[in-house]
């Protein structure tokens, strides 16, 4: 089952704008629109958007006005029928396609919120924050009314959404850019004035997301299940991996310690034992790129 929500961002440009930046665009504001049922889920306890399709409907050139058509499909009807019974106690009316303005809240909050997530990572731009922090405060405040929700609270969820997917913050910059060329220029979604993106926003806004340094962590595992991928006793290059099942799903290179026998492992498809990892940090995102196996405590053959 299917439910389809009208959007419509309209940027107040008076010059023309490169049919590039319009494109690129587009595809940051298809990105950013696939990862709001992050927030859709939190707001609806129970709802499971499985997958979300973004349409053009309508696309003007004077000034810019995108008439889109969102696409959130829920599986089968029984399953929708019975996460809508739910919305419905919640809010006491229709979904999604009847009030579009809560989608037009959370598109409006996460392209305001990307930037502000950007600027908490850098130093001495505290008034460009906080003139984006003022409009974001406002289109969150209309998104909670829209659902009878705290405004705190759908802020930190929106915000939770922001830090668990860094691109959404890259995407904020691109939707913005094509406003950047007229110094009057705001965003209004829906064609309600009230969730708009207003001029002083738009000129705050980063220019560019900086890269992240990238830093090196080690830690300690008294106790490390791992999946053996990959077994190479003649090859120093490719050598031995593992999927270290609680950290991540794909396969990092494996080094023993010498009291380690390697041939006493090649039958193994599991072992649990004391390890130590090293990780690339960018950010908040943490990835392990080796791991040094201290010891065996358990093998498991299966």
């Amino acid at each position: 089952m299917e439910v389809v929500v009208s959007q419509q961002l309209y940027y107040s440009n008076k010059e023309w704008v490169p049919i590039g930046e319009i494109a690129d665009s587009l595809l940051a504001l298809e990105s950013l629109i696939k990862s709001s049922p992050e927030v859709i889920e939190k707001i609806f306890p129970g709802i499971i958007v499985q997958q979300v399709d973004v349409f053009i409907n309508e696309l003007k050139s004077d000034s810019i006005y995108e008439d889109l058509v969102v696409k959130f499909i829920f599986g089968s009807q029984e399953n929708f029928d019975e996460q809508i019974s739910k919305v419905r106690k919640k809010i006491g009316m229709e979904f999604l396609d009847k009030h579009p303005n809560v989608l037009g809240a959370i598109i409006g909050a996460m392209i305001l919120g990307g930037g502000i997530s950007i600027y908490d990572s850098m130093q001495d731009k505290e008034p460009q924050r906080a003139t984006i922090e003022a409009n974001n405060n406002t289109i969150i405040n209309i998104g909670a009314g829209e659902i009878e929700f705290e405004a705190g609270e759908l802020k930190a969820i929106i915000q939770g959404a922001i830090k668990n997917n860094p691109s959404i913050s890259e995407a904020a910059i691109k939707v913005i850019k094509p406003a950047r060329r007229d110094p009057d220029a705001q965003i209004i979604i829906n064609q309600n004035d009230a969730l708009t993106i207003k001029p002083e926003s738009i000129k705050a806004m980063p220019l560019e997301k900086p890269e992240q340094e990238e830093i090196e962590l080690i830690e300690d595992f008294a106790q490390l299940e791992l999946e053996i991928r990959a077994t190479d006793l003649d090859s120093t290059k490719r050598g031995w991996a593992a999927v270290p099942t609680e950290l991540t799903n794909k396969r990092v290179r494996l080094q023993f310690d010498p009291t380690i026998n390697p041939e006493e492992l090649l039958e193994q498809r599991k072992i649990i034992g004391s390890a130590t990892v090293i990780f690339s940090q960018k950010g908040d995102k943490k990835t392990p790129k080796l791991i040094f196996l201290r010891t065996v405590q358990e093998e498991v053959n299966k």
